[in-house]
């Protein structure tokens, strides 16, 4: 007998990634396909109600940092999978905006950018993360390639500071810059580097990132 798709389901479907079982996850995804489930209610009503549980939980100190990077490992897994349903089926699923992100060349740290997009993903945005030390000409390329809203980078190191100002140039020449919005952050990151390099806000933390980038694409 296979798995009834119901609101049970989809509750157990946004424990998975509560408790960050990402096996769980896929495993129960795969059975709800199997079964006829909409790809689509997968995301809304069972993922998306996970990772926004625990966004609320990491901001009100419930959740602590490993807790958020497992949901979020859980998270990507299970949207990666879905999405292609989603685009094989000609449907889109809701967002406020699309987010390319990754840290920059030269710097190999993930925790930090993990918990933006994870604290991003919580609050409805669609979140591309391209990984680490990734070259400007990698960035220009996942920003077209998801016709991204918003180009997130960071870093935790200096030296590699002077990639995002690199980024920022290639974007303008290659005539994007007016249509993405950029915002950095990281340990080194200052208010007037941002100003200096011509990004749009600083990420000062991960739920300052949501609020820079709401007030960057206006979203109340």
């Amino acid at each position: 007998m296979g798995v009834v798709i119901d609101d049970k389901y989809f509750d157990k479907l946004a424990q998975t990634i509560i408790d960050g079982a990402k096996a769980e996850c896929v495993h129960l995804i795969e059975e709800g396909l199997a079964n006829g489930m909409d790809p689509l209610d997968a995301v809304e009503k069972g993922l998306s109600k996970g990772i926004t549980k625990v966004g609320d939980d990491f901001g009100a100190g419930i959740f602590f940092l490993p807790e958020l990077i497992q949901a979020a490992n859980a998270m990507k897994e299970g949207v990666a999978i879905l999405d292609e349903k989603i685009k094989a089926s000609g449907k889109e699923r809701k967002s406020l905006g699309k987010i390319v992100i990754g840290t920059v060349k030269g710097d190999i740290h993930d925790i930090g950018k993990s918990v933006v997009s994870a604290v991003l993903q919580a609050n409805g945005y669609d979140v591309v993360d391209i990984g680490i030390d990734v070259p400007e000409n990698q960035f220009i390329q996942a920003v077209r390639d998801n016709n991204a809203d918003v180009l997130g980078m960071s870093t935790l190191l200096t030296l590699p500071l002077e990639e995002m100002g690199k980024v920022i140039e290639k974007m303008k020449e290659e005539g994007l810059r007016d249509k993405v919005k950029v915002i950095v952050g990281g340990c080194p990151v200052t208010q007037e580097f941002a100003d200096e390099i011509d990004a749009d806000a600083v990420g000062f933390d991960a739920q300052d990132a949501v609020v820079k980038v709401n007030r960057l694409l206006g979203v109340e």
